[in-house]
């Protein structure tokens, strides 16, 4: 297609190259003088047929008129009405004067094509331009576009690893195991957890081992694709074991080059908040245009807090309502989250002299609440306090978060959330500073 548009292009700037200006001339005095030549040749008595029924040797400067515009018209018509006066002074044509009407005519109306010509080329000419602009903005408009496309399936590429996606994968993955039937890593559980995987990561071939009191399963207990068992001495499952992290072949390789013999492309350790392992998710095939480091984070991150639901469904209820355990178990994910994967999460506290205004900018939070956030009522009744967990925010999101509950509280009674309130910040870091800035409020215990 390239090849072709570049004859085309070729092809017309071949046909729209003007004749040099020598070749011009010499083809004007050429053809007038083999006008005047054949005209003598034919008819000597009358060579520029005065007498005649048409003047033939006209056609002479009105074809240069045609063929090269107005001042080649008049140059053939000087040579010819030259040639006439010649003629006329040596007595070769037979009339008694000078025939100034013929030459007239023939001047006007081969001047006359000459201008239509040039009339007609300068249309040409401006058509030409308005193609070469158009032409011009239609390759830039080509190349926009494939720019574009080509950034598109970029970000469709990287889009797993986003913010926005993996604060959607947190939220589909709560809702979904949650439902889930029987406590621990079950066929159930694990199947909803291998899906959540393949919907992120777009694993093809991969299956989830558990972790029992003698070790790895030796089969798995779900599974996609046609996935063989593994063998026990696996490089890499044994490296994401024994190092209680995310292996893959593009560290293991440039590690271990001469040792490394693997039928994985990645392994997956189901850990939770408390360095605990459940189970093992064996990747063997995926896209190769998935498997980069934002997609593995991804992954990482959805089987930490996979473990942690696990987790969470055996634990024994503690001190505390429940909405303070899950409280304390979101913010010990989250600080494991911020300290491996540099994820950010905000912390606020609320305090109150009273229940009435409590309860109040509870019901607010409440209904500015997103999906993953955490809210809870700090134990202690002394002082009266709330805490809301802001999990994949930062700094300026807890900024634009008080504002709107501030826009909440003054639009329901008038007052802004600071009379009503003493407002605490800080964003989640290591589980034992935030464990003593709850503490100084009345809070206990994460671990």
């Amino acid at each position: 297609m390239n090849d072709f548009q570049a004859q085309q292009e070729e092809a017309a700037s071949f046909e729209s190259t003007p004749a040099p200006t020598w070749l011009r001339w010499v083809e004007t005095v050429v053809v007038t003088s083999l006008f005047v030549g054949l005209g003598a040749w034919n008819r000597p008595e009358d060579p520029f047929y005065l007498n005649g029924s048409f003047p033939w040797p006209a056609l002479a400067p009105l074809l240069m008129g045609l063929r090269y515009g107005f001042f080649f018209a008049l140059v053939s018509s000087l040579i010819l009405l030259g040639a006439l006066g010649i003629s006329y002074r040596e007595g070769w044509v037979p009339v008694t004067g000078f025939p100034y009407v013929w030459a007239i005519g023939v001047l006007i109306f081969s001047l006359l094509a000459g201008e239509f010509r040039d009339y007609w080329e300068r249309q040409i000419e401006k058509l030409e331009a308005s193609n070469r602009y158009r032409q011009v903005r239609l390759e830039e408009f080509t190349r926009n576009f494939y720019l574009l496309k080509v950034s598109h399936d970029r970000l469709e590429q990287q889009l797993a690893g986003s913010s926005s996606s993996l604060r959607e994968a947190l939220r589909r993955l709560y809702q979904e195991i949650a439902h889930a039937q029987g406590d621990g890593l079950t066929p159930e559980t694990a199947e909803l957890m291998l899906q959540l995987l393949i919907r992120y990561g777009q694993l093809q071939i991969a299956a989830i081992y558990p972790i029992t009191d003698h070790g790895l399963a030796e089969k798995p207990i779900a599974r996609i694709g046609a996935f063989e068992d593994l063998r026990s001495d696996d490089p890499i499952l044994l490296h994401a074991i024994g190092e209680k992290t995310l292996v893959s072949v593009q560290n293991e390789y440039l590690q271990n080059l001469n040792d490394l013999n693997t039928d994985l492309l990645m392994a997956i350790p189901l850990i939770d908040s408390h360095q605990s392992l459940i189970g093992v998710v064996a990747v063997k095939a995926m896209p190769f245009f998935n498997f980069q480091p934002r997609t593995l984070r991804l992954l990482a991150i959805l089987a930490g807090h996979m473990a942690d639901m696990i987790q969470e469904q055996r634990q024994s209820p503690g001190p505390g309502s429940e909405e303070w355990r899950q409280f304390c178990f979101q913010l010990v994910r989250a600080c494991r989250d911020t300290r491996q994967h540099g994820l950010p999460a905000s912390l606020i506290k609320l305090t109150f002299d009273n229940r009435q205004q409590f309860a109040l900018v509870e019901d607010r939070m409440r209904r500015l609440r997103r999906g993953l956030d955490v809210i809870t009522e700090l134990p202690s009744d002394d002082p009266i306090g709330l805490a809301i967990l802001l999990p994949l925010t930062d700094e300026l999101g807890q900024a634009a978060y008080l504002q709107r509950l501030d826009d909440a509280v003054r639009e329901h009674t008038e007052q802004p959330l600071a009379q009503l309130a003493n407002i605490s910040t800080r964003m989640v870091d290591e589980v034992q500073e935030v464990q003593a800035w709850l503490s100084g409020h009345g809070g206990t215990s994460l671990s």
